[in-house]
């Protein structure tokens, strides 16, 4: 049996995304979250000195998309054909601009004007998506009936909006929220939803 290792500091962040897949595909993993003097004698390790990274029977893998899409093919999550691939691509670079737009907002933009700008670019990248998913939609999920990292990664964003970006109103889009409120309404997924620890980020 494959050993998976998530390796980020205590938040959600940028490895929620990969805990979601894993719980997805209902495999199990360890959650390591380090901090402090422990993430300074372990970055010289990692393959870029940056978090997350993902240890698969102990060899590291980095850079959170690219970890999505490998458990995506790993455990089929990653659509059934190329162009089904394909698809769960342009969504993940469409989530990756709301997620760009959410960073600048959230550790850049200091004045009003800033944070007025911000949440407008926020709310673009959000309206470019849920245009994108009504014309591409095929069912409950993007693909059909089964869920894929497409899905797993509107799940994420809405989450971390509603969450953490308490000026953007995300119920507004109503595409992306269908399809992340009936991924969230999976049993194993309310369960590993319910326990995550509380954190802030």
């Amino acid at each position: 049996m494959t050993n998976y290792k998530v390796i980020y500091f205590n938040g959600r962040g940028r490895a929620e995304i990969i805990r979601l897949t894993l719980t997805q595909a209902k495999q199990s993993f360890s959650d390591t979250r380090v901090q402090g003097e422990e993430w300074t004698k372990l970055k010289p390790s990692t393959p870029k000195g940056q978090l997350p990274v993902l240890e698969i029977d102990g060899k590291m893998i980095c850079e959170s998309m690219a970890i999505t899409r490998h458990l995506g093919r790993e455990l089929g999550l990653y659509g059934k054909t190329n162009l089904e691939a394909t698809t769960c691509d342009m969504v993940l670079e469409s989530i990756a601009e709301i997620i760009t737009a959410c960073v600048t907002r959230k550790f850049r933009a200091k004045t009003e004007e800033e944070i007025a700008a911000a949440d407008e670019k926020i709310n673009l990248a959000l309206q470019r998506c849920e245009t994108f998913l009504a014309r591409i939609k095929q069912g409950k999920y993007v693909l059909g009936d089964q869920a894929s990292i497409a899905d797993i990664a509107i799940f994420d964003v809405c989450d971390m909006a509603r969450w953490s970006m308490k000026s953007i109103n995300v119920d507004e889009y109503t595409v992306m929220n269908e399809i992340a409120n009936t991924f969230s309404s999976q049993e194993h997924i309310k369960a590993y939803v319910s326990a995550r620890p509380e954190t802030t980020f």
